[in-house]
């Protein structure tokens, strides 16, 4: 198949054509590669944060202090 894109339309199509089990394979397969894809994201996210703590680019408070943050 290469690196052409593919459109959505037509990769149901051929889902169409499988038998309900390798639908229901192909179906824990994507489950399982979005989980990873959020995991990663996560990881990504916690690992940014972390490093914006050390550099000391974030603060803290309370809801309260938040929000006189925000309203100037």
């Amino acid at each position: 198949m290469g690196s052409e894109a593919v459109s959505l339309n037509t990769v149901l199509e051929y889902v169409d054509k499988l038998d309900i089990e390798d639908q229901q394979y192909l179906q824990e397969i994507i489950h399982r590669r979005l989980i990873d894809a959020k995991r990663s994201t996560i990881v990504r996210r916690t690992k940014q944060a972390k490093e914006n703590v050390r550099k000391n680019q974030c603060r803290s408070g309370t809801a309260k202090d938040l929000l006189a943050d925000l309203n100037g």
